[in-house]
Formats: structure tokens, C-alpha cells, sequence
């Protein structure tokens, strides 16, 4: 195994160490979502939300963002091999799932195809967070089906205590997988400095009864920042750099080359008064990926030159409620040449005003939402039309503190998102997806009424969390297989249709022992179009799982049972049932200021052929089989 060599050069005074003592029972402090509205904590979020942080997304981790969250309730993912996977919530995906880094946008092109990778690295992340269900007011109408946001800490609000840092080395036996990940945060004076970096290698993939040709991956990224901090509140930059090269799986020796080039803004002014505060998130990039044949020629060029800016007032309390205020402007400037630019070039310019005030009284919580948001997408091809909408999207909820430990939440929604470039304007043969896809650009708004209800129990022993949803869209707009060819490929269309889905999502956390929790989860949704149902739609899954915890080692052992998925669109062939067993082992120490910790984890234990329904390439490449992952952590 690769970490082999890593780990027999780890110190040896590792062997004489102290165990570090973690507390028996798991991490499970108050999280902040820092992706709400407010900055608060899961208990007092109304929509219902996820959050991955220290061991637990240390578990998880993994090339891509995708199958780092694909075991969380809810959350599926689109695999195109190991580098290019994005999350797929309650069944949505691509562009309704908007993919964040510190509440800034990702400004890439994953959500425009599936074998686009998403330009972040997850285990650069300090924590994930999910918000499941529409999250159109705060992060635009692109955001109706959920939002991920990667918080790197890249710009600090807070000036770190001294000198802090971590290295981690890993590797793994289903990819043969290379990997390093490393982190540096110090002050000086009055100003914070933030330096990390992530490189990441993988071999073809091992799958069940054979290898999985041109999966390989080859990826560095890194980012500076520095942010200064004083009384009245903080201002910072940071640069960042994303290279990823990799195969794509049906093209044997075609591959992808890309890069980002970013730079992130944020600052904050404390005021006295009605304002209470004054925020600035900013983000502009240089993003290009280049589609390379065999013969080693650029066949197709993506280009995406992106900005982002979004102010926000802070509101103390008036008439007893509190909120934020805010405007946000973005202007994306897309371009593809080449023989399979299936998208033609296009500017899309948005401009959102958005509002969000809460109030508490006893024991509830209530709070109302609104956003207008005026889209213009210029098509650089005169004989298509320009698109201009505005959508407006509206939200009332209201959360009931049963007692300190139990809540009761209900959320109604009124969303309307504006139609994608991509919806409007395909128009030819994209190889690597295997489909000639053809756009409408007549598609109007699409609108959709979401009602969610949740009961969570997140403080004291037994943690419980049950989420039911109800969506019903007025002009739903989805890619489907029409049953013809053209080019050699099966031609798939967007449709705008009515369509309803619904489903839940169920995990429980049972204390066993002072040191053994027992873990329970399940997650379903269907959806349907005029009575039909939709493609790609995830099964129903039920998993359970034991975490033990002592004063040194850390074992989860987890099993995953997702059906065989019958309900299909036209066209689209069922899925079978797999099983998915999982076994995470570590061991922490002391050894000085450091803490080290060594991990084993087996994933696929038991071998099965895993076929992701909600992946395009779910008939020809399955996911990785039975393998072994080991690694070292270093922290100081």
C-alpha cells in the first residue's frame, strides 16, 4: 500500500506516546450552520440541515465532494469515477444544488455536465454543511434543491492562539490512492494568515471482477489568505488554486485538464443602532477545462469567468424580530469551442434583493423570508433568443421548542427559479456522457411549493432527527431519454413539465454504553412527472451502525442497505440492491504539543457491485469493490 512507507517513518516515540483522551462518548458539541441565515446552531435552524466536522468528516473524506456525502441521509451523488462526483438532495441535482466554499459559489461548470468536476477538495474542508430542501432566498433561485457549503476558514474572523496546523499522509488499495493534505494558521499582530495545500493521485479504479479503465485522477490545489482583525470587526482575501487532471471513463484515453484561479473577499463592520452589523462576501475567478482525445488534441474548450458579490445589513431586533437584509449581484461569462461544445457560449447576469427576519417568543421560533431575483442570460449565437426572467421566492416557518432537548420544526416554501443556459441552449453531442442532448429555449420559470417537516432531538443522550417533504412543481424541467439517435448517441431532452416529489429522511443516535452508540438512518424520495416517474431517482436506503469510543481508539463499524430502484422513467433501466459494509479504526496520541492519529478504514467489505441509479454511468461503471484505506494525522 503506498502509506506503507509513510507509515513506518512516523516517529518513534510514537510507540512510547501517551494515548490521547478524547471524551468516551462521541464529539457531538453545538455546531454553528454557518450557510443559515443567522449563524446558528442545528437545534435553532427551521430547515432541516447536516453538518460534517472534525473525525466524523475525517471518515468520510474522499476524492470528491460527492462521495464524501453520498452515505448522508438525503444525499446521493451523480459518480463519474472517483474525480467527478456532485451530491444529488432528495433527488436533485446539477444546478439546483449549489456548491459553496465559505458561502461564496464554487464558479465552476460541474452542474453543467456530469463528468465535470467540481473545483473544491474535501480534505481541505473544516466542516460540510447541507441544507436540504430549497435554500432559494439566501443563495439564489439555482438553489432549489439544496445547498453544500465548504467552510475552509481560508479568511479568519477570529485571530488564531498562536500557531496551528495539521499534515495528514493517506492511501488506499480501490484506487491506489497517493495522498497529502496540510494546513498552517498564525497571527501577527492584528492580522490572521491562513496557508494550505492538498495533492491527490489514483490509479484506474478496482471494481468488483476487474478494473475500471481510464478512472485515473491527478490532483493539486492550495490556497493563501490573510485577514485583518480588529474590535470593529475583520476584512480579508484569499487566493486559492484548483489543477485536476483525470480520465474520462468512456472515452479510453481521453482525459480532462483543468484549472481554477480564485480570489475570495470577506469582511464585517461591527455598528451600533438599528444595523447592527454590515457584511461583504465577494469571489472572482478564472476557471477552464479542456476536453484532450487520445491523440493528445484539445477537442473541446470550457471557459467560465466568474463574479460574485453579496452585501448584507445585519438588523437588531425591531417590533421584536430580527434579521438580514441583503443584495446580491453575479455575472458568469461562459464560453465552449470545439466539436463538442453541446452548449453554446452565453453571459448570465443576476441581481437579488433578499430579506430574512426571525422572531422569538417563549418557546417558538417564527420566521419569514423573501427574494426578487432578475436573470438575463445573452446567448452569443444570434439565432437563439436571449432569455430575461425574475423570479420571486417566498418562506414562512416556525420552530417549537418542545423542551431543552426536543424541537418540532415546519417550513412553507414558494420558490421560482430561472432556467439554466444549458436547459435553454444544448444542442449536440456530448461523448462523454455517452448523449446527444437538445435544449428548449421557450422554457419559462419553474415553480414549486415545498412543505417540510421535521422532529429532532439534538442534546442529551439519544439523538433523534425524522424530515418529511412534500415538493409540487409547476414546470419542472428535467433531462430525459427521447428514444431516438442522432450522432451515434441516444438523444435525451429537457422536458419542462408539473411533477411532485416527496420522502423523508430518518437517523437515530442510541447510547448502548458509556462507550458504544448504536446508529440508525434511512432515506426515501420519489418523484413523478404527469404520473411518470422521473429518471435517476436514488432507492430507498436503511443503514445502522456501531461507533465505539475510548480514551485512545475510535471504531465505527457501518452496514447500508439500499433497495433495488424498479420506479424508472421511459427508457431508463431499473437498478439492482446492494449492501455497503464499512469499518473505520483509529488511534490517538499525544506525543508533545502533537497529536497524531493513525486510521484504517475498509470500505465495500463485502465486495458487492454497487450500481449508483443516479449516476449516468450507473450501466457500465460500477463503484469501486472491497478496499483498504490507512493514513496518519498529524495535528500541533
Amino acid at each position: 500500500m503506498a502509506i506503507a512507507a509513510t507509515l513506518a517513518s512516523a516517529p518513534a516515540a510514537l510507540a512510547q506516546s501517551a494515548p490521547l483522551a478524547p471524551s468516551a462518548a462521541p464529539h457531538l458539541d453545538e455546531v454553528i450552520v454557518t450557510a443559515s441565515a443567522l449563524g446558528e446552531s442545528r437545534m435553532n435552524v427551521v430547515q432541516p440541515t447536516a453538518v460534517l466536522t472534525g473525525e466524523e468528516l475525517a471518515r468520510q473524506v474522499a476524492p470528491s465532494l460527492g462521495e464524501t456525502l453520498s452515505d448522508q441521509p438525503g444525499v446521493s451523488s451523480t459518480y463519474f469515477g472517483p474525480a467527478a462526483s456532485r451530491p444529488v438532495i432528495r433527488g436533485l441535482g446539477g444546478d439546483r444544488v449549489q456548491l459553496l466554499v465559505d458561502g461564496n459559489p464554487s464558479l465552476d461548470v460541474s452542474g453543467l455536465s456530469e463528468d465535470h468536476a467540481a473545483a473544491l477538495e474535501p480534505s481541505l474542508a473544516d466542516q460540510v454543511e447541507i441544507i436540504r430542501g430549497p435554500a432559494t432566498l439566501l443563495f439564489g433561485s439555482g438553489a432549489a434543491g439544496g445547498v453544500v457549503n465548504v467552510v475552509t476558514n481560508r479568511i479568519h474572523t477570529v485571530l488564531p492562539d498562536g500557531a496551528s496546523g495539521s499534515l495528514e499522509l493517506r492511501g488506499d488499495t480501490p484506487l491506489d490512492e497517493r495522498a497529502a493534505a496540510g494546513r498552517v494558521d498564525l497571527a501577527a499582530g492584528s492580522v490572521a494568515l491562513h496557508f494550505d495545500g492538498a495533492w491527490r493521485e489514483t490509479d484506474d479504479a478496482s471494481i468488483p471482477g476487474g478494473i475500471a479503465p481510464n478512472t485515473w485522477t491527478d490532483t493539486h490545489s492550495g490556497a493563501v489568505g490573510a485577514s485583518w482583525i480588529g474590535s470593529a470587526g475583520h476584512l480579508g482575501a484569499a487566493y486559492s488554486r484548483y489543477d485536476s487532471d483525470y480520465g474520462i471513463p468512456l472515452e479510453d484515453g481521453a482525459y480532462i485538464a483543468l484549472q481554477q484561479r480564485r480570489l475570495d473577499l470577506a469582511g464585517r463592520l461591527e455598528l451600533d443602532g438599528v444595523v447592527e452589523a454590515l457584511s461583504l462576501r465577494a469571489a472572482a475567478n478564472q476557471y477552464e477545462h479542456a476536453e484532450i482525445a487520445p491523440t493528445g488534441e484539445v477537442g473541446t474548450q470550457f471557459q467560465l469567468d466568474g463574479r460574485e458579490l453579496r452585501v448584507a445589513a445585519e438588523l437588531g431586533e425591531v417590533l421584536g424580530f430580527k434579521g438580514v437584509a441583503g443584495l446580491q449581484w453575479q455575472d458568469l461569462d461562459f464560453d465552449a469551442a470545439g466539436e463538442e461544445a453541446f452548449v453554446p457560449p452565453s453571459r448570465t447576469r443576476s441581481l437579488a434583493l433578499y430579506g430574512f427576519a426571525q422572531r422569538e417568543t417563549g418557546d417558538w421560533t417564527t420566521e419569514f423570508g423573501a427574494r426578487a431575483e432578475n436573470q438575463r442570460i445573452d446567448a452569443a449565437v444570434a439565432e437563439l433568443p436571449d432569455h430575461d426572467g425574475t423570479a420571486l421566492s417566498l418562506s414562512a416557518g416556525a420552530l417549537w421548542r418542545m423542551s431543552a432537548d426536543w424541537g418540532l420544526a415546519l417550513q412553507l416554501t414558494r420558490t421560482e427559479r430561472n432556467p439554466s443556459a444549458t436547459e435553454l441552449y444544448a444542442d449536440g453531442p456530448h461523448a462523454a456522457t455517452g448523449q446527444f442532448e437538445v435544449g428548449n429555449p421557450g422554457f419559462g420559470s419553474e415553480r414549486a411549493l415545498t412543505a417540510d417537516v421535521g422532529l429532532r432531538r439534538l442534546a442529551g443522550p439519544v439523538r433523534l432527527e425524522l424530515n418529511a417533504f412534500y415538493n409540487r412543481y409547476q414546470g419542472f424541467i428535467f433531462l430525459a431519454p427521447a428514444g431516438t439517435v442522432e450522432d451515434d448517441l441516444p438523444v435525451f431532452e429537457f422536458l419542462q413539465r408539473d411533477a411532485r416529489f416527496f420522502g423523508f429522511e430518518a437517523e437515530a443516535r442510541l447510547p448502548l454504553h458509556p462507550r458504544l452508540q448504536l446508529l440508525l438512518s434511512a432515506d426515501y424520495v420519489r418523484g413523478e412527472a404527469d404520473g411518470q416517474d422521473l429518471p435517476r431517482i436514488p432507492p430507498l436506503r436503511l443503514g445502522a451502525g456501531l461507533e465505539f469510543a475510548s480514551d485512545a481508539w475510535s471504531a465505527t463499524l457501518d452496514l447500508q442497505h439500499a433497495f433495488g430502484q424498479e420506479r424508472v422513467a421511459a427508457y431508463e433501466d431499473s437498478s439492482a440492491a446492494y449492501t455497503l459494509l464499512g469499518l473505520d479504526v483509529s488511534y490517538a496520541m499525544q506525543v508533545g504539543r502533537q497529536e497524531w492519529r493513525v486510521f484504517l478504514n475498509g470500505s465495500n467489505l463485502l465486495d458487492e457491485e454497487i450500481r449508483q441509479h443516479t449516476s449516468p454511468l450507473k450501466d457500465s461503471l460500477p463503484l469501486p469493490g472491497r478496499g483498504i484505506a490507512a493514513g496518519v494525522r498529524m495535528a500541533f
